[in-house]
């Protein structure tokens, strides 16, 4: 079981409406999750629609005395419990003032193992109270407006955690958070550098938040699609997973890769053997083809041998025909000095000495 504490010296940073709806997104996440309400004011039992009223007192039940299955409550939502506070809550400091620092660790010992997170909700306040939830919680969840004041206010927490000798890891986070001011931006910019374990998710200033104490319901069940209900659910899976509460966020396979998965799993032995088989010959059957492609020549791109080889063109046929006039040609010279040369001798033989 582990124990976070909503904790902040300043009042109206947003520090009740953050435990309700960080405690509502840790039981949506599936953890059996518990919310202590420990201011007097009782307005994280009013969200959830809890009467405030715990029997026997606080006195009882901080000294052990009372059943804790008879004082806590169930809420309208799964997995979702609440330990309701009541004005009786205001004598609380003077009864832990002679309790030792872990005192709430102990209260809650009888249900360690029914909750998987504790969520104390805690009045704005340094006193006896404070000094116990800093004992007693595994971390605390500071809200802060990024206001110089604020900030202000964490350095007088750590300042003090160091002077009472008391390591609890600190992680702020920053609520009502305007975008559009300079002075926001530069503050969250600042505290980077100063605080390295600072959340990195914030919550926006918006007014669904305010809408809370007339639905009196978390943001996430009226608005969930809205920023900061959005904002919420981001900044517990970064509180879930230092926590080591929930898991690394892992990436989803491709459809294809799921499908093959799917069918691997679903088959039996002897099908999966038989498809090993199949798969082996097929290997043994492209081998050969493989070898016989390798041992042939590749052949040649298109360009290539496009471009090697002359194409018949147009040209070709004109000087074809320019050979065979020419060859037509000889042979009628040929046949014309043949023909003169017989008649030449005929002529000899007619005219014989007339021409000496």
């Amino acid at each position: 079981m582990k124990i976070a504490a909503v904790y902040s010296i300043k009042g109206g940073v947003g520090k009740t409406a953050s435990a309700i709806n960080l405690a509502h997104c840790a039981a949506n996440s599936g953890l059996r999750v518990l919310l202590w309400d420990l201011d007097p004011q009782a307005a994280a039992t009013f969200y959830v629609r809890t009467k405030p009223k715990l029997k026997g007192g606080v006195e009882k039940l901080i000294s052990g005395k009372q059943d804790m299955s008879r004082v806590i409550r169930s809420t309208d939502y799964q997995n979702l419990d609440v330990l309701p506070a009541e004005f009786s809550y205001r004598n609380l400091d003077h009864i832990l003032e002679e309790e030792k620092r872990t005192r709430l660790r102990k209260v809650l010992k009888p249900v360690r193992d029914d909750y998987d997170l504790v969520i104390l909700d805690c009045p704005p306040s340094i006193s006896s109270l404070s000094e116990q939830v800093f004992a007693s919680a595994d971390t605390l969840l500071v809200p802060i407006i990024p206001t110089v004041l604020s900030l202000r206010t964490l350095e007088q927490l750590n300042a003090y955690l160091a002077e009472i000798d008391l390591d609890v890891p600190v992680w702020p986070f920053f609520t009502l958070v305007d975008r559009r001011k300079t002075l926001h931006k530069d503050v969250m910019e600042s505290l980077k550098q100063d605080y390295p374990l600072q959340l990195s998710g914030f919550i926006p200033y918006s007014s669904v938040v305010e809408r809370m104490g007339i639905e009196r319901k978390p943001i996430g069940t009226f608005s969930r699609n809205s920023s900061p209900a959005v904002s919420y659910r981001s900044l517990w899976q970064e509180i879930g997973q230092r926590l080591n509460l929930l898991k690394e966020p892992t990436v989803a396979p491709a459809p294809a890769a799921a499908k093959t998965a799917e069918a691997g799993s679903t088959a039996t032995a002897p099908q999966g053997a038989a498809t090993g088989k199949a798969s082996a010959k097929g290997e043994a059957a492209s081998k050969p083809a493989s070898k016989e492609a390798s041992s042939k020549p590749a052949a040649k791109p298109a360009s290539k041998a496009a471009s090697s080889k002359k194409a018949p063109s147009a040209d070709k046929k004109p000087a074809s025909r320019d050979s065979a006039s020419k060859d037509a040609s000889k042979d009628a010279s040929k046949d014309s000095s043949k023909a003169t040369s017989k008649s030449a001798a005929k002529g000899k033989k007619k005219g014989g000495n007339l021409g000496d």
